[in-house]
Formats: structure tokens, C-alpha cells, sequence
């Protein structure tokens, strides 16, 4: 571990406190798995399917990692890619072909995370500089969520604005992944683009309910109706950031059927 992102650790423990709450019971998102709805502007936009021509946003070259003063392109095997195990209220996906995977900021050896988050399983990704930084794609997939406005008001304080600016991502494993708090969203990112890993999203900010510059993330199953107590995150990221940062191609979704069996009411039970 380099002495920075051991600064930048220590820097998100000091922080924890402050940004305890920031991914929060969030926006109202909703995913569907063959007709998905979710939100763009503040207004509710719905779509059958993603269409296979769908656009693809330009990618970065895969994130550079670092030993000692030598850097060099992580090139990460191919992960296989989506076979439903769980049908009824929650469709999840283990891989059977190709997936990719990587930390969700576009310079992963100077980035920092505590593998711990105040209240639910996720994560809190600080990068070296705070503000500003640019934060990625994490996987292959479709964007299923785009809100470009920062409508949250600290004396309403509602729910459904906490996250500020956000988008999340089906992966093609099947899998939804959540960013929250960014600055500013790239306006090639739209509602049922394709992205590949290491797409650029935004930059890294403190929009929402936040109180250092930051990207929240979350990892879930998709649900079929509107929901925030399951998107904002069930298992923990950290384990997969500590992962991809080494260029290992270690996948959520077999953790995340496996909560979906031990959870089958969850999206039904949701908070709304």
C-alpha cells in the first residue's frame, strides 16, 4: 500500500463521521429487468428495453496500476457474463461469458475507501486532490439512471434527493451499481446508453446530502418498483474495489444471488 493511499484512507476515516449519512435512503430509482423505469431530471422516464443498437459511451483505457515507481496497464481476463438463477421478484445474473470490472474512479493507485459505511453495506470512494477527480464505469453494462440536477434541500431533506447528482448501472452480470454525489455528469451518459468499464460518468463531488467530496457507491439487485433501501447497496464493495484495484476480475454476482435467495421479499418489502 503506498503511503498516499494510505493518507487517503485515513482521510476517509476522519471523514466518516461527516458523510455518515451521504448514501442515503436515497433517490427514488426504479429498475426493471425487461421494462425497466427510472429517473432523469427529476422526471420519471420509462423504457421497454435496451435496444441492441443502443449507443456505446467511449471508454478510457483500463486504469494503470502501480508497483513501486513502475506503471503498468491492467489488461483483466474476461469474466464470464449473465445466466438468470433467481426468477420472480428480483432477476440476478452469474457470469457465464464477459464482464469486466474495475474501481470506479479513473486513477484506482490513488484512491481510498474504508471497508466500513455507516448504517448499510457500501462504500464511500475518496481519490487523491477530493474534488474534482473524474469517476468510471465500474463494469459493462447499460445506464439505467441519470439524475443531472442537484434538487436536494437541507431544511426538506427528502429522501429522494439525498444522493444529489447519480447514476447507476445494470451490468451486463445482471448486477446494479450505484454512484452518488458526483459534481457534474459527462452528457454522453444517457438514459439506456451502453457503457464499458472505465467509461468516464462525471467528476467526483459532494452534490446531496454530503459533506466532503466523495462518490458513494452501492451494489444490489435489480427490482422490479421503486425502491431506495435496496439500491443504495446490500453487500459490501470494498472486497471488490481491493480486487479490481489489483486487476483481479472478481465478480459481485454470485455474492448477489446468493442474498437474493436468502432475501427473496426484499424489492416487495422495499422502502419507497
Amino acid at each position: 500500500m503506498t503511503l498516499e493511499r494510505l493518507m487517503l484512507i485515513v482521510a476517509g476515516w476522519a471523514s466518516a463521521a461527516l458523510v455518515a449519512g451521504c448514501a442515503p435512503p436515497a433517490e427514488r430509482v426504479t429498475m426493471h429487468t425487461d421494462a425497466m423505469q427510472t429517473e432523469a431530471n427529476g422526471a420519471v422516464v420509462s423504457m421497454a428495453a435496451v435496444p441492441a443498437t443502443a449507443p456505446v459511451a467511449s471508454p478510457t483505457p483500463l486504469p494503470t496500476t502501480s508497483v513501486g515507481a513502475d506503471r503498468r496497464t491492467a489488461a483483466p481476463p474476461r469474466v464470464a457474463a449473465p445466466a438468470v438463477v433467481s426468477e420472480g421478484a428480483t432477476r440476478v445474473s452469474v457470469p457465464t461469458t464477459t464482464t469486466r470490472y474495475v474501481v470506479p474512479v479513473a486513477d484506482p493507485a490513488r484512491a481510498g475507501w474504508n471497508p466500513t459505511h455507516a448504517s448499510y453495506r457500501a462504500t464511500d470512494i475518496f481519490v487523491a486532490g477530493g474534488c474534482g477527480g473524474t469517476a468510471v464505469s465500474p463494469v459493462d453494462g447499460v445506464v439505467v439512471h441519470v439524475r443531472t440536477i442537484d434538487s436536494w434541500d437541507r431544511q426538506v431533506d427528502d429522501p429522494a434527493t439525498r444522493g444529489g447528482r447519480s447514476v447507476a448501472i445494470r451490468g451486463f452480470d445482471g448486477v446494479r451499481y450505484y454512484l452518488a454525489h458526483f459534481a457534474t455528469i459527462d452528457t454522453e451518459i444517457v438514459l439506456g446508453g451502453r457503457v464499458a468499464a472505465g467509461t468516464p460518468l462525471g467528476t467526483v463531488g459532494e452534490s446531496g446530502r454530503a459533506s466532503a467530496c466523495h462518490i458513494h457507491f452501492g451494489i444490489s439487485p435489480p427490482c422490479p418498483d421503486e425502491e431506495w433501501s435496496v439500491r443504495r447497496g446490500v453487500i459490501w464493495p470494498y472486497p471488490y474495489l481491493d480486487a479490481w484495484q489489483r486487476g483481479d476480475q472478481l465478480s459481485p454476482a454470485p455474492e448477489i444471488a446468493a442474498w437474493v435467495s436468502a432475501n427473496p421479499d426484499a424489492c416487495s418489502i422495499a422502502t419507497e
